[in-house]
């Protein structure tokens, strides 16, 4: 084996190797937590599952979309620095009002929260195993998706928001 074959070959193991690790919040950019997190849910969504009792075909990917990470970001710090846990946001505000907020209009939105996971992988599992999250996961009619984490003040205080919409066009 030639030395470029061989390079050719550690830097695809190394890649790989690196692909399969968890992408832990603390350890890893915001943008490689998102770009995770996105790859897990298409994994998901790329077979199909029960979610609870509801049956979910495979379905198409989500691409990401920056107005909704902006839209999960500003959640999550919300909660984060609020110490508090809701889809409604303090001002009373829904996860459909907050995206028409960015300007961004849906006929379909969801979102997931979750608070403590410490990793994507952690968080996809959780939700995965959650009926009405998986749900959200594997509804065919999203097209994109936003996700933003947040540290809170006390310690393992992780806040977690998932967007999900299809864009009126």
């Amino acid at each position: 084996m030639s030395r470029a074959h061989r390079a050719l070959l550690l830097a695809l193991t190394l890649a790989s190797m690196q692909a399969s690790a968890d992408v832990a919040v603390g350890k890893a950019s915001s943008s490689a937590v998102r770009e995770r997190v996105l790859e897990l849910v298409n994994q998901a969504r790329a077979s199909s599952r029960r979610c609870g009792d509801e049956r979910f075909s495979a379905t198409t990917p989500l691409t990401p979309s920056s107005v909704l990470n902006r839209a999960a970001r500003d959640h999550a710090r919300d909660m984060a620095n609020h110490d508090y846990f809701e889809h409604i946001g303090r001002d009373g505000s829904t996860p459909k009002e907050r995206l028409a907020r960015l300007d961004y209009h849906s006929n379909l939105t969801g979102e997931n929260i979750a608070y403590g996971p410490v990793s994507a992988e952690e968080v996809v599992k959780g939700w995965l195993s959650s009926p009405g999250h998986c749900a959200n996961i594997m509804e065919p009619g999203y097209r994109e998706m936003g996700i933003a984490v947040a540290s809170g003040k006390k310690r393992g205080a992780i806040y977690w928001v998932q967007e999900f919409a299809v864009p009126r066009r």
